[in-house]
Formats: C-alpha cells, structure tokens, sequence
C-alpha cells in the first residue's frame, strides 16, 4: 500500500517512511562534506535532500528532513553560529520547505523552486536580522541565494529522475488516479453487461 493512501498521525509514520526519512537526513549530514565552488565561495549540497523530500514525497517528510538534515550538518561543522541560532534556522528550513513542497504539490516543482530558492535565500538571512542587524542581511543573502539555487536545481533534477522511474509519490499518485479513471464504476459495469436470458415458457 502506498503512503498516501494512509491517513491519521499513526499511520504517517509507515516503516518506510521513517527508514527514507533517515536516508535523507544521513545524505544532508553528508552534503555538508561536499563544497561546490560558486561566485561567492563554496556551496555545501546539505539542504537538497530535504527540498527532494518535499517535492517527491510529502511537504512533512520536506520539513522533518530540513530541519533535523540542518541540526545534523550543523554538528559536523561544530555549531559556527552557536546552538540556538542553529535551532531557530533548523526551525525555519522546516517551514520553507514545508511551504516549497506545497507549492510542488499543488502546482509544480518549477513554481515551488522559485519559491524555496527566495524563501531559503532571503528568508533566511532575514531571519537573522533581528539578533544580528541588517548588516548580517547584506553579508549573507547573496551567498544564501547562490547556495539556495544550486541546492534545490540539484534537488528538482533529483525529483525528475524520481518521478520519470516511478518511485516518488507524485508518480504513485498520478498512476493511482489514471487507473480510477480506466476502471468503469461498479454501476456502470452491471448496465453494460447483458442480463441473463429467461427461459422461455412452452
């Protein structure tokens, strides 16, 4: 059965689920390791398992995926900005990638990159206006828009792949809903078969 086919706060949490989710956030710890050169230094790919979680499979598995996915890349780098300040980005991936895989749900992937590419690259470094000043805004929202864009074309890419093999739930969806549509009603299907014939009285 697939996931989304169950509903209710029990039955979120599937066996498979769970085990893709930790896959995920293992693959965002070991994006952190990974440093593409870019315009303003080097972009760690530690956020594009998250924005493939959100777009492939749920906008819940997106948002568990980025903010623990954060935490656990933030570890490896022993915490640059300090725990708290981790804590409150961690709690704001979960929101832009919650929302970046609604858009992707509701619309399409392409929308929802535009989306998660200005949410993680401006939103994040308004989010640290308020402790930091505005001066922090300038300093990192260039280099956050960068490693945004490049995070989540690498993710759509992902997602692209996931859906044209079968194995996001896009795909699962859009194949479940075209065999409701091949499948006649019950109703119908007893008014297209001819009744039995009586026999006739001699």
């Amino acid at each position: 059965m697939s996931d989304t086919t169950r509903t209710g706060p029990k039955t979120w949490f599937t066996p498979r689920r769970i085990a893709r989710v930790a896959i995920l956030i293992a693959l965002s710890a070991v994006g952190a390791f990974i440093k593409l050169p870019s315009p303003t230094g080097t972009v760690a790919l530690d956020s594009a398992p998250a924005f493939v979680a959100g777009a492939a499979f749920s906008p819940g598995e997106g948002a568990i995926v980025g903010a623990i996915g954060h935490l656990f890349s933030a570890l490896v780098t022993g915490f640059p900005l300090g725990l708290p300040i981790h804590l409150l980005v961690a709690a704001s991936m979960a929101v832009f990638v919650f929302l970046y895989g609604l858009v992707a749900r509701k619309i399409n992937v392409w929308v929802a990159a535009v989306v998660g590419i200005i949410l993680n690259g401006v939103g994040g470094a308004a989010l640290l206006i308020p402790i930091y000043g505005i001066g922090i805004f300038a300093t990192l929202v260039l280099p956050l828009l960068v490693g945004s864009l490049i995070n989540v074309v690498i993710a759509v890419a992902v997602v692209k792949v996931l859906d044209l093999t079968g194995l996001s739930e896009n795909a699962k969806r859009k194949k479940s809903a075209a065999a409701k549509l091949e499948t006649p009603p019950a109703d119908a299907a007893s008014a297209e078969s001819p009744s039995p014939e009586r026999p006739s009285a001699e």
